[in-house]
């Protein structure tokens, strides 16, 4: 094996066959489809963590309400679920509050969610996505301290310390079909970067007792319970599970489901941009096989000395197989590290040249992430089309007859 690798780089690394001739062409169409793949499934891999680290961080794992909206008392309903999901490591109260934000004649719709300000730290994590102020909803001067989406803050101008007024419309007692107004004043205590375009839009964050005095509930009412497991890949099965036990009185869903079909799409695009791509790997292939065609046409000679000294068809034929590996190895490493390169640029110019759109793409910004699982799957495809490239090359110098070879050569 050693001396057929040995030939078979001898016989390639010559000035007129790796530089001569269309060996570089096939060269680059290999590195450029590499990195084209490696490029493309970092970028979708890293658009579906970025999805599931929003849900996480934003949603928790598993949210629970009840049909309507009554509730029973947060502590029971605690219980309960921890008897039935003893996994479950940490629970939240939430409301949700349709409202208006109003800033020096700007009017925004808004949805202002209250939270546990002593447990919001235990289950959802907004911590890592604060890009101004604090994470802080204490009052001051009569007025809540509020989290706002950077898309709020950006479309009614608000700045870390401004104030902004809300108002929620709610119907009479009396007569539900007319409405009266309720207002509050809150205070900008941190920006946050939400992780969904539709959620930095909308999303504003206050403690769970501003959120029931602005819809005027009463302090035991709340919208539902957001649950936090050890594995986030654990939370669908036990929203599934809960799903039973509880009833359909209760509406269950986990992170997934609040954007199912947007990791649907991803789960197939991924596999159809991996094809697509891969076009280009195959079609460098056929550069590969004709670069190693008009080698062996060149080497006749060569190969007949060989034939002549005793080699056989077959050590022929692996010598041209292993010279297809050797330059699908050189081109699947330059690959790959053209396309780490890439995916850096990515990650510096997505925000900078606003290469993706938040309102198409639901992100504004994509972590990419490169699985190995991945690389595994573009090194192992490259490296078969190499081979099976070479096989129509290999195979006519490995059938040629020492005299012929010795005659043209």
């Amino acid at each position: 094996m050693k001396t057929t690798v040995w030939l078979a780089w001898k016989l390639w690394w010559t000035r007129q066959t790796l530089f001569g001739g269309s060996a570089p062409l096939a060269l680059l169409g290999l590195v450029l489809g590499v990195a084209s793949l490696v490029a493309s499934m970092a970028v979708m891999s890293g658009f579906e963590s970025t999805l599931k680290e929003a849900m996480s961080d934003v949603t928790g794992h598993v949210t629970v309400m009840r049909r309507p909206r009554s509730l029973d008392p947060w502590q029971e309903l605690e219980a309960r679920l921890k008897a039935l999901e003893p996994t479950l490591e940490s629970t939240m109260r939430f409301t949700y509050v349709e409202a208006i934000a109003a800033k020096k004649g700007q009017v925004l719709g808004v949805m202002i969610q209250g939270v546990d300000p002593e447990r919001v730290h235990s289950v959802l994590h907004f911590d890592n996505r604060l890009k101004e102020g604090q994470i802080d909803f204490s009052s001051g001067d009569g007025k809540s301290g509020a989290l706002v989406g950077q898309g709020v803050a950006r479309r009614l101008g608000l700045k870390v310390g401004d104030h902004f007024k809300v108002i929620v419309p709610l119907t009479k007692e009396l007569d539900p079909s007319q409405f009266t107004r309720q207002m509050s004043e809150f205070v900008v205590k941190g920006i946050l970067d939400l992780g969904k375009y539709d959620w930095n839009q909308r999303f504003i964050l206050t403690d769970l007792k501003s959120s029931q005095a602005l819809a005027q509930m009463p302090p035991e009412r709340y919208t539902g319970l957001t649950l936090k497991f050890k594995d986030i890949d654990y939370a669908r099965t036990a929203a599934f599970h809960l799903s039973q036990e509880m009833g359909s009185q209760y509406f269950i869903r986990d992170w997934r489901d609040v954007n199912e079909n947007l990791f649907e799409a991803v789960k197939y695009e991924r596999v159809v941009i991996f094809f697509v791509v891969l076009v280009i790997v195959i079609v460098s292939a056929f550069n590969v096989s004709s670069t190693l065609l008009v080698n062996v046409v060149r080497r006749y000679s060569d190969i007949a000395i060989l034939k002549a000294l005793g080699l056989s068809q077959k050590k022929i034929l692996q010598i041209y197989s292993m010279q297809g590996l050797i330059l699908g190895g050189c081109g699947l490493v330059a690959g790959i590290l053209l396309g780490f390169f890439l995916c850096f640029l990515f990650s510096i110019y997505q925000t900078k040249l606003g290469l993706i759109s938040g309102d198409v793409y639901k992100v504004e910004a994509i972590h990419v992430e490169i699985r190995m699982i991945d690389l595994f799957v573009v090194s192992l495809c490259t490296l078969v089309i190499c081979f099976l490239a070479t096989l129509a090359p290999a195979r006519r110098g490995a059938r040629l007859e020492p005299v012929e070879g010795l005659r043209y050569g």
